[in-house]
């Protein structure tokens, strides 16, 4: 019965390369093979092979999927489809998934409050609404009932004032002729919409970020962006 004559450390760190009759077989990580009971002279069969091989596949998607999550936080979804962009096999990711749930790596409720909050954070580089929030959420395959408990934090006067950040970012001056403040005041709204604002807070934003003496030309500007 072949058995294991071998184990010599990788180069990398961390790695083992196992011989099987003087010839070199597999690389496998040390955890495999503490976890598989891998030692010299234990016979291996071609089920055990298989085993191994199946187990090393399942370690080296968990790194890939670690050095993800190192990056940010994400959505289960997204590694799910990054490691199948990797070329692993379905029940390859499953055990990945699973094993990160389990250890509470993977959370999508969890994720939603981080990715709302850090979207919402005073002084953030690119303010934006509920519905671009939940909207970012959705695509990125979170449930729609942990999109809604984490977009609810989001209080009429947090997005109030993140409209208002955002509008300070995108208005640089007021023109005083009245067709070129229409023209600002659509432009600053259709900003604020597609930053996933609601519409009365956009009215609102905008009228205090292009301000008149009268209220006609803003009138106006909503009339024809409406239309």
């Amino acid at each position: 019965m072949p058995q294991i004559t071998a184990m010599e450390p990788q180069r990398r760190p961390g790695r083992l390369n196992i011989f099987v009759d003087g010839q070199f077989i597999i690389g496998v990580g040390e955890t495999v093979a503490a976890n598989l009971s891998l030692r010299i002279g234990r016979e291996i069969t071609p089920e055990t092979l298989r085993e191994v091989a199946g187990a090393e596949e399942v370690h080296k998607a968990t790194e890939a999927a670690l050095v993800l999550l190192e990056v940010r936080a994400r959505a289960r979804r997204e590694i799910e489809t990054r490691l199948a962009q990797k070329g692993y096999e379905e029940g390859v990711i499953a055990q990945v998934l699973e094993n990160l749930t389990r250890l509470g790596l993977l959370d999508d409720a969890v994720f939603a409050a981080q990715w709302v909050e850090a979207k919402t954070r005073e002084g953030g580089s690119r303010p934006v609404g509920r519905r671009r929030l939940s909207s970012e959420l959705y695509g990125k395959g979170v449930a729609k009932d942990q999109i809604a408990e984490a977009v609810e934090k989001v209080t009429n006067a947090d997005e109030l004032a993140l409209a208002r950040a955002a509008a300070r970012k995108k208005v640089r001056t007021v023109p005083t002729e009245r067709e070129a403040l229409q023209a600002e005041r659509r432009k600053l709204m259709g900003f604020l919409q597609r930053r996933g604002f609601g519409w009365e807070t956009v009215k609102q934003v905008t009228r205090e970020s292009l301000p008149t003496p009268g209220e006609e030309a803003l009138e106006d500007a909503e009339e024809e962006y409406d239309g």
